[in-house]
């Protein structure tokens, strides 16, 4: 493919056979969304959110962008705020991983660190920062944004039904739920027989990427619809152990990636297995490894 800007290089990622070392009945596949440009899924919510805001005059010349992470969405700011000329400034939990901390700082963005959940650096940006200097920042606020799942209803979803036209199951990470909420409502209106399946941290367990909602992560609106219309067919809860034995596994598979990766895999085996599922199982791999290498080796 040729490309006149590296924004147009955002999606069409690779799907990767992987045979898991126990008996399983459904093929798997991994959707490895750390090819885009800065390494991970959230590339995709980044740009259209930015580029709808400024299609409709709320980012302006000299604005400063701005916005909550645990990592990913602030290392896809950092890079796209750069690219189109934009400051930016993001506000991180301590989630955040020493390699995408120091890819922030390379692209120039400011960082601030504040709490151990994406909310509350959210209400710092929406309740502090914003107000203090009005007409300065932009506050894109991932976490309500529409635009954020709208990015997978338009492309994550009809590339994985391009791929894979009969597919029996798609399974996901829950962070700000706005990947599975837009892969799920394309998926069902499109494909009704598939699944959905999602992943989320077990209690007393933090990995990266996936929300712990049991132990106080915040429930966005967008999880709130997954809810409400009844998208989701298996809600998995995973413990960090078993999401670093798999994320071990695919390695050993050539796919190098993410905890999270791990987590949503062996949240697709085990609903597959409840549900007796025998056919094509896509999961959607949030990040790629080098984005978490300091929590790689420590495995």
């Amino acid at each position: 493919m040729i490309f006149d800007d590296v924004i147009q290089s955002v999606g069409r990622t690779p799907c990767i056979r992987y045979r898991p070392p126990e008996e399983a009945r459904a093929r798997f596949w991994v959707k490895l969304e750390g090819f885009n440009p800065t390494g991970s899924v959230k590339d995709r919510g980044c740009i259209y959110i930015v580029r709808s805001a400024i299609e409709r005059g709320l980012i302006k010349q000299g604005m400063t962008l701005l916005d909550a992470s645990s990592g990913n969405m602030a290392c896809a700011l950092a890079y796209f705020g750069a690219v189109l000329g934009y400051p930016v400034t993001v506000v991180c939990s301590s989630k955040l991983t020493n390699d995408k901390a120091a890819f922030i700082k390379y692209y120039g963005a400011r960082m601030e660190k504040v709490g151990d959940f994406t909310i509350e650096g959210n209400t710092y940006c929406r309740e502090v920062l914003a107000p203090a200097e009005p007409g300065r920042y932009a506050f894109l606020d991932q976490l309500h944004n529409w635009d954020n799942p709208r990015a997978h209803y338009e492309t994550t979803g009809p590339e994985i039904i391009a791929d894979l036209p009969r597919v029996q199951a798609v399974a996901g990470s829950l962070g700000s739920g706005g990947t599975m909420n837009g892969v799920a409502r394309y998926i069902k209106e499109h494909h009704p027989a598939a699944r959905i399946i999602t992943a989320e941290a077990a209690p007393g367990t933090k990995i990266p990427g996936t929300g712990a909602f049991s132990d106080g992560d915040f429930v966005t609106p967008f999880i709130d619809q997954l809810r409400e219309r009844n998208l989701v067919d298996s809600w998995q809860k995973v413990g960090l152990q078993e999401a670093q034995d798999r994320t071990k596994s695919l390695a050993k598979q050539g796919l190098f990636c993410g905890i999270q990766t791990g987590a949503v895999m062996e949240a697709a085996i085990h609903a597959a297995t409840e549900m007796k599922l025998d056919g094509d199982i896509l999961i959607i791999s949030g990040d790629s490894g080098w984005k978490n290498t300091d929590k790689l080796a420590a495995m």
